[in-house]
């Protein structure tokens, strides 16, 4: 890691990588830090694009999880990244007329960051591929009132 000082709210200039422990150490492989304005700029246009109008639930919580897991891998900042995905989707929930409860994000904060590593991890060659599953039930909790467990044993490789 660079051994810049850490500067909140300016877009890292280095590459980075993170030992997780639910992926036995190995790494989520994060954007590039020279792509990092081009990459939210793609990804905040096509989600403006979506019509939830006519999204089933399904549809909108697919959609959601995979705004939220694009925009994370993306990891602009030094540090906090996970803390900004999730306070920016709770204020564009809301922003669209959902009831959002803090709550969940804060009583599974680690649940919902290691949800975010499975659903942008790959390795093929151990045979795993990336998986929102985990994300995907955090937010039917969220939104649909659904009672999924969330445990973080469930999110080891």
């Amino acid at each position: 890691m660079n051994k810049e000082k850490y500067n909140p709210g300016i877009f890292r200039l280095y590459n980075i990588t993170k030992d997780e422990p639910i992926l036995n150490n190995d790494t989520v492989t994060y954007q590039s830090y020279d792509l990092i304005e081009e990459t939210l700029k793609y990804d905040f246009n096509e989600e403006k694009e979506q019509d939830y109008i006519n999204f089933s639930k399904e549809e909108l919580i697919d959609r959601i999880c995979e705004f939220t897991s694009r925009i994370w891998q993306v990891h602009p900042f030094c540090e906090g990244n996970t803390r900004t995905t999730a306070v920016f989707i709770q204020k564009y929930l809301i922003s669209m007329g959902f009831k959002v409860n803090n709550e969940l994000f804060k009583d599974k904060s680690k649940y919902f960051r290691n949800a975010l590593v499975r659903a942008n991890y790959t390795n093929y060659s151990k045979g795993i591929k990336a998986d929102k599953k985990y994300l995907k039930m955090f937010f039917e909790n969220l939104l649909l009132n659904k009672n999924n467990e969330l445990n973080n044993n469930d999110l080891k490789i």
